[in-house]
């Protein structure tokens, strides 16, 4: 009888022993799961809150969402011995009323910056109001308009194409394939180009 008790002590300490290690892994199992979940969560949750916020503009840009919505942050010096700063912002409130398909978030000025926040309804109305020539598209739309791609542009394997003719950044919702001009794709940022040319030309980027 006292073998057997051994024998049963025995095995109820092995059952107690396995039944243990079983709960610890089960905790571990649930803490990593817990933790990759907030990890993807806060990953979600910094990619949404950086898509709203856009991140920190410093020179003038303009954004194309993969809705195809566009809005342009314009960034210039502002000299108060220059400008009159009220006489400015009404000259701006009052352009923005004469002008089709276009809003904005107003004008801020601080540290000798200004910041003008503008969205439009297309890319014609970003051309109308800045009087200049910007194509924000699909590549076969641009193409019935009359813009002509080159090979290696087409070759890149992009749909859209963003195209400017004044010195800008330019995001775009996906990466970008190719670019041509005077513009530079960022090294940090494949979605992020940084374009320098001058009045009179043009250059594009297609994603």
């Amino acid at each position: 009888m006292s073998q057997q008790v051994g024998r049963r002590r025995k095995k109820k300490r092995k059952r107690d022993r396995g039944r243990l290690i079983a709960a610890r892994l089960i905790l571990i199992l649930v803490a990593v799961a817990a933790i990759a979940v907030t990890g993807f969560i806060g990953y979600k949750l910094y990619g949404l809150i950086s898509d709203m916020s856009g991140g920190d503009v410093t020179v003038t840009t303009v954004k194309v969402s993969n809705s195809g919505k566009i809005s342009q942050t314009i960034v210039e010096e502002f000299d108060p011995g220059f400008y009159d700063e009220e006489g400015l912002r009404a000259d701006i409130e009052e352009k923005i009323k004469a002008s089709d398909g276009v809003d904005s978030d107003g004008l801020e000025i601080e540290d000798g910056v200004a910041v003008l926040r503008l969205k439009y309804d297309s890319d014609d109305a970003m051309a109308a109001f800045n009087d200049e020539v910007f194509y924000a598209d699909t590549m076969d739309a641009l193409k019935k308009q009359g813009v002509t791609f080159g090979a290696d542009a087409i070759l890149a394997g992009g749909g859209h194409a963003v195209i400017v003719s004044e010195a800008m950044d330019i995001k775009c919702p996906k990466r970008i394939l190719y670019a041509e001009g005077d513009i530079t794709i960022d090294p940090d940022n494949e979605k992020l180009a940084h374009c320098t040319v001058q009045s009179g030309d043009v250059a594009f980027v297609v994603y």
